[in-house]
């Protein structure tokens, strides 16, 4: 081994490291608090905050996330001109504006509910929303300066803080489930206020150097990804406005508690994976397109040989899942898990294509697929949620992102196009899965076993498939620069 591939694979596990730890601890403590509080406030409460939460994303999607997506892609354009200052300071001023709209949907949201509970919620969201998005787009300067362990360290703290005092105002104010949102409103500003004292990034701001073209160029890309990011954001929650139109507040809570725990737990890796490969691939897709393909392909590969095991393993699992961490009113919902799983874990897939897309210029087409996605999911959630119940709104997640990957996949075939080995190696994963899970199927399910030792078995079957893929794993060659 030659030392430059010595220090890419020793560079890629230091910041997988820290991007995992970044992103396990968050979620650790939320399945922590997940049981907590599904075993205290009732359906109808979490179907409350369910719509008013689904509702604010909405907002945060259209009026502010396409603000961080603009900073991933004219990072490396403007850091090499040395303007990074220009990119800071129209970004903030798109900010600004946006924050002003959003005042206003609040306000008026605020003024027509008739709720204290609503009222309690918007408002916290309202400030929520601005001081989280505030945040993020800050960490996203640190993630592409490379400062893993110091992203890992403020997300570990921030989290710990925010379950710490949502239990605080929860049990010991008894400010009721708003105390989820509070609790995140004022961890979100504590660490807002470190970060503009500390900062660590560096951001500087000048409004002399707010210009049209700028501007412009920002607002072009931004739209496109407006549009992208909102149509997969349909995907993902409008189903809950469905199911209360047709059903009620309770069904809302338990779909939206079962598809968020299901939802957090895949996400979670796939965040850590692109977390630590994005700084280098979006780099070369800025730089050298057209060589940026077999960087993609080696990138899919390991979310190949390591993704689809945990996929299967926790949807083989999903009623222990559910009986650890949801409340016993919510767990009937456990049948619809292993679908959220999958359904999250193409969507993951699909970002291999949907960078590929934006540094190709196609944005048109990709906004396209997206809208044409968004439309599909709503039509097909009013009419089998309608008719056959709540839980099928996994089912038409799942079979929408499948219908945006397949529609990825005829513009960009090449990106699937792995080496004959490698697909020999997929396969007998594949063969070994199926073995276990009929295994399981036919011998474990017949016998009453405790939760206990039916996550045991699973711990087997994982430590299988390891030693029996040990090999390939170790031999994994995933570049990071």
């Amino acid at each position: 081994m030659t030392g430059d591939q010595f220090d890419t694979k020793s560079n890629f596990k230091k910041d997988f490291f820290w991007y995992f730890l970044a992103t396990m601890l968050p979620m650790f403590l939320g399945f922590i608090k997940t049981p907590v509080f599904t075993r205290y406030f009732d359906t109808e409460d979490f179907g409350q905050l369910g719509i008013v939460s689904i509702s604010f994303s909405f907002l945060g999607m259209v009026l502010f996330s396409w603000i961080s997506s603009c900073l991933w892609r004219y990072y490396s354009r403007y850091k090499t001109s040395q303007g990074m200052s220009i990119l800071y300071t129209n970004l903030l001023f798109l900010f600004t504006i946006s924050l002003i709209f959003l005042g206003f949907a609040a306000g008026g949201w605020f003024m027509i509910s008739e709720k204290d509970l609503v009222k309690e919620l918007i408002f916290f969201s309202f400030f929520q929303l601005i001081f989280n998005q505030l945040f993020l787009a800050y960490m996203v300067v640190v993630r592409l300066n490379g400062k893993s362990r110091y992203y890992t360290v403020f997300q570990a703290v921030r989290a710990f803080l925010s379950l710490s005092i949502a239990l605080v105002f929860a049990f010991y104010f008894e400010l009721g489930i708003s105390a989820l949102i509070s609790s995140l409103v004022v961890v979100d500003l504590a660490s807002l206020i470190l970060l503009v004292w500390l900062n660590p990034a560096k951001i500087k701001f000048s409004l002399n150097l707010i210009n049209k073209s700028t501007l412009k160029e920002l607002l072009e890309y931004g739209s496109v990804g407006l549009i992208l990011n909102l149509s997969l954001l349909t995907v993902s929650y409008s189903d809950r406005y469905v199911i209360d139109f047709f059903y009620d507040l309770e069904k809302v809570g338990i779909y939206d508690q079962v598809s968020k725990i299901s939802q957090l737990s895949v996400m979670a890796l796939i965040t850590v994976y692109f977390n630590t490969i994005n700084p280098t691939l979006l780099k070369k897709l800025d730089t050298d397109f057209n060589g940026s393909l077999t960087k993609v392909q080696n990138y899919l590969y390991p979310f190949f040989l390591i993704g689809i095991p945990i996929i299967a393993y926790l949807s083989l699992f999903s009623e222990e899942l559910a009986a650890i961490l949801l409340g016993v009113d919510f767990r009937a919902g456990y049948v619809m898990m292993p679908f959220i799983f999958i359904a999250t874990y193409v969507y993951g897939i699909a970002n291999f294509f949907e960078l590929r897309l934006k540094f190709s210029n196609q944005l048109k087409w990709l906004g396209s697929v997206a809208v044409i996605t968004a439309i599909l999911n709503i039509v097909l959630n009013l009419v089998f949620v309608a008719n056959f119940g709540y839980h099928w709104a996994a089912y038409t997640t799942l079979f929408s992102y499948f219908f945006m990957l397949l529609l990825f996949y005829y513009r960009d075939k090449k990106v699937l196009e792995l080496s004959s080995k490698k697909k020999v190696i997929l396969l007998k994963m594949l063969l070994v899965l199926t073995s276990q899970y009929l295994i399981f199927k036919i011998f474990v399910d017949k016998i009453d076993l405790q939760n206990e030792f039916r996550i045991m078995i699973g711990l087997i079957f994982a430590l299988t498939y390891f030693l029996f893929f040990r090999k390939s794993i170790k031999e994994l060659k995933i570049p990071v620069n």
